[in-house]
């Protein structure tokens, strides 16, 4: 993906200020998650997992500032599930659902 000028793009400063923005903030999280690839892989091949901890460090410092996600999770009273057994009988009259 090529970086956007946005100074050559029609847009209002306030447009141009968020994709700057954008841009800069994923950068540095391409830049963390590469360091974490790398360490993962290291840590892999020597057998050191403790030196993963400086990188999860700085993930973690990024991860602090995360855009918020609208709640997409689903409550328990808004599904239904099935259980399905096979034909073995219940013992003690227990309800397995």
């Amino acid at each position: 993906m090529e970086p956007i000028d946005f100074e050559q793009i029609k847009a209002t400063n306030k447009v141009k200020k968020l994709i700057a923005e954008l841009q800069d903030r994923l950068l540095h999280t391409e830049d963390a998650l590469e360091d974490l690839a790398r360490a993962a892989e290291i840590a892999e091949i020597t057998g050191q997992i403790e030196m993963m901890s400086t990188f999860v460090n700085q993930a973690n410092d990024l991860l602090k500032d995360r855009i918020v996600r609208p709640d997409s999770s689903i409550a328990a009273d808004q599904y239904k599930m099935t259980i399905v057994t096979d034909d073995a009988p219940v013992e003690n009259n227990k309800n397995v659902t």
